[in-house]
């Protein structure tokens, strides 16, 4: 496949786990790197760790127009990794994850960049949660600000004012500075597997975070434009929770027991938690459309698929993404 040059991409979710993995990746390949920051004391590390590395950060969020502007100019990929995982309302979700992903692809229309937006398989359910719903209001959102670029230009436009955009629905992801994943690692240290009590068992596609760095960078430059695409694990079946809370004990040498967990009681944790978070003003992960995501029987990538479109495969089997993660944890003192 003939590749597309990258060498400037505009990065939005830069301080979160995949958005630092991407923007590492990007400056290793000498891309330049124009990253989009509420906080831009977060993006630092990045300047101070090599003084050759070229990345200008942009103070700003995804409803700051000229700050989108800023970070879109002369970029020929346009990578939107930021997204809001858990929130209060749905209004909240939408905010963040549907007109923000909106506004992003505006700019990147705007000067003719590709735009790489990461969404997540969970889009493919929308009923199942608030979160899966903007996902899917994103993906639509942006499409619909494609077609109306295009519509500003009529039918007689040019190829290289035509909005390009590619939707990559990510997998459950982990791996170094992630931390959501940090509580079934320490209950695998304690023996302990739990998994959802379904028949039949759920499955999942779960993907190492460098592998999907280098998903997004093979989108920018291969990915066909308007092309929604899944990205998936090494293993095209996925994984049941009883094989992945095994390979989370191989990682300490142990084999812990499977705990399989009844809806009804997760539901109810769920109900605590949220009324908790409503009292605190403060958003919980753990939400009634999380137990129902929990409970979904199939979470695994399917077509069309990224690998099919370009030239990427995960290159980290899921035992060795365990390891390194889990040395990670240990290094940071967290386990």
């Amino acid at each position: 496949m003939t590749a597309r040059p990258v060498a400037r991409a505009a990065v939005t979710g830069g301080s979160g786990f995949l958005g630092g993995a991407l923007i590492n990746l990007l400056l290793r390949e000498g891309i330049e790197v124009a990253a989009l920051a509420r906080t831009p004391e977060k993006l630092d590390h990045f300047r101070r760790e090599r003084s050759d590395r070229k990345i200008t950060i942009v103070e700003g969020d995804l409803a700051d127009e000229s700050a989108l502007a800023e970070t879109a100019a002369g970029a020929d990929a346009f990578i939107h990794a930021a997204a809001l995982t858990h929130a209060l309302t749905k209004r909240e979700f939408d905010g963040a994850n549907v007109e923000g992903a909106a506004n992003a692809a505006r700019a990147a229309f705007s000067v003719g960049a590709a735009f790489i937006h990461i969404s997540s398989i969970a889009a493919r359910k929308p009923d199942l949660s608030d979160y899966a719903a903007s996902k899917a209001g994103g993906e639509a959102a942006i499409i619909a600000a494609a077609g109306a670029h295009d519509r500003r230009f009529g039918s007689d436009i040019s190829p290289d004012k035509q909005a390009r955009w590619v939707i990559l629905r990510a997998p459950a992801l982990f791996g170094p500075n992630d931390t959501a994943t940090l509580p079934y690692f320490k209950m695998a240290k304690l023996g302990i597997a739990p998994e959802p009590a379904a028949r039949p068992a759920p499955r999942a596609s779960l993907l190492y975070v460098d592998d999907m760095a280098e998903a997004i960078l093979a989108a920018a430059r291969e990915a066909p434009s308007g092309a929604t695409l899944d990205v998936g694990d090494a293993d095209p079946r996925g994984h049941s929770w009883g094989e992945i809370g095994a390979a989370l004990g191989a990682a300490f040498g142990k084999r812990p027991l499977r705990l399989p967990a009844p809806r009804a009681l997760l539901t109810a944790q769920a109900v605590l938690a949220e009324a908790a978070a409503r009292a605190r003003g403060k958003a919980t992960f753990i939400t009634r459309g999380k137990v129902r995501e929990f409970f979904h029987p199939d979470w695994v990538a399917g077509a069309p698929a990224l690998s099919d479109a370009t030239s990427w495969r995960p290159a980290t089997p899921l035992a060795e993404g365990f390891a390194k993660t889990l040395k990670w944890y240990q290094e940071q003192g967290l386990i």
